[in-house]
């Protein structure tokens, strides 16, 4: 059997930068996973990206790949502080960065992970299987998807999520209602409407979609506030993990979640307000299929009733490790967690030696950052650092017994 000394299984921004970090140091290592998946073939065509160009960056272990790098190599204008960037933009950035410091990624599917005697052994849908020392889980949002449970019984063709689409053509000329009030429900809805669709926003709960600003010249009082994460006083805490350790568990756990929950982007406001039919502060009490559309009944300010043609769930993500269907019962049983997050240490390890968790799982452990791109940059190199210590620990031990 093939043998591994780390297996990294996800090829988003997380698995790429890990790779990176991993390479330079030397350590052997196989990134498994179809690269920018969930970017490529998840995320809207046309969407704009919320952060600032230097939040746009994948940690590195050396100087000359981050996003400004990358495009002033390519030429590229219309970038810089206060400019939305094109998903597209940023897709060109990652491919770039791959070519010239992940270029081995190999396109396979794990399936099962099991511990043995020193390490992991690994299976794949579509290749031998494998033993590792150490495995990363870097495999994104995806299974984490979560829909509502008024809308869960339906079938695909009427309810789908924000993430099952990357165009909205196909719903040219249809009534569309997209749940939620979050940042990526209300992109939705705008992308929608510009496509030709009729759209009503439902926006769950108490919350009312509400807008963040046009970024303000950096002044030397908010450079002491900002970084790649955010521009707030709060964000020093969010953006380093030495920081958010320090505050109690159960407060990890909701800022973990909660505090990622970000407002409509300045520059999608004109394209919603007064153009779109927001139905604020009204939640879903029951969908059920009516003809070849779907009917939602709604709780609001007063009890409504909206009959579309499709329904998109724009309700984010829930963290629970117990969805990662290749991770076994035995396996699970083995790792501490809380309100669904794994319990990490500085490094990323899990409470089962050798295995690690990285991006947005990460998030109880080592602070909301993990949801995002600048997230990259506080686990890679340390996670690098930890594995790479260990692996030369175990070869000083085969030496030192070679040599009895």
């Amino acid at each position: 059997m093939r043998f591994r000394e780390v297996l990294i299984i996800g090829a988003g921004p997380y698995g790429l930068s890990i790779s990176a970090h991993l390479r330079a140091r030397g350590v052997d290592h196989l990134i498994a996973g179809r690269p920018m998946d969930t970017w490529l073939h998840h995320s809207p065509a046309g969407m704009y990206l919320r952060s600032e160009p230097d939040g746009l960056d994948l940690s590195c272990p050396g100087p000359g790949f981050c996003f400004e790098d990358y495009c002033r190599s390519e030429r590229i204008d219309g970038i810089g502080r206060g400019i939305p960037t094109p998903i597209e933009t940023f897709l060109d950035y990652s491919a770039w960065y791959i070519k010239h410091l992940v270029p081995d990624v190999s396109d396979v599917t794990v399936t099962n992970i099991e511990a043995v005697n020193g390490g992991f052994q690994v299976e794949f849908a579509d290749a031998d299987p494998l033993v590792a020392q150490h495995v990363v889980i870097a495999t994104g949002l995806l299974p984490y998807r979560r829909m509502p449970a008024e809308l869960s019984g339906l079938p695909s063709e009427l309810v789908s999520h924000t993430t099952d689409h990357r165009r909205f053509d196909q719903f040219r000329g249809r009534r569309v209602a997209v749940v939620g009030a979050g940042s990526s429900a209300v992109e939705t809805a705008a992308l929608l409407h510009e496509a030709g669709c009729e759209v009503q926003l439902v926006a769950r709960g108490q919350r009312t979609p509400f807008w963040d600003t046009r970024p303000q010249p950096l002044t030397p009082l908010r450079r002491l506030a900002s970084n790649r994460l955010c521009e707030d006083w709060r964000c020093p805490v969010w953006n380093s993990p030495t920081l958010f350790r320090l505050l109690p568990p159960n407060m990890r756990a909701e800022r973990g979640r909660i505090v990622a929950g970000l407002p409509g982007a300045w520059w999608l406001r004109d394209r919603v307000v007064g153009v779109i039919d927001i139905l604020d502060k009204t939640s879903v009490r029951r969908a059920e299929a009516s003809g070849s559309g779907v009917s939602l009944i709604l709780d609001g300010p007063a009890e409504s009733r909206i009959d579309v043609d499709h329904v998109i769930a724009g309700t984010g993500f829930h963290i629970d490790i117990a969805r990662l269907a290749y991770l076994p019962g035995t396996l699970q049983a083995r790792i501490a967690t809380l309100d669904g997050f794994p319990v990490l240490s500085h490094s990323g390890q899990s409470t089962v030696p050798g295995l690690y968790f990285a991006g947005a799982p990460a998030a109880f452990g080592l602070g909301p950052s993990m949801r995002y791109l600048a997230g990259t940059h506080n686990v890679s190199p340390a996670l690098a650092r930890s594995i790479a210590r260990q692996a030369k620990g175990a070869q000083h031990e085969v030496s030192a017994a070679a040599a009895a």
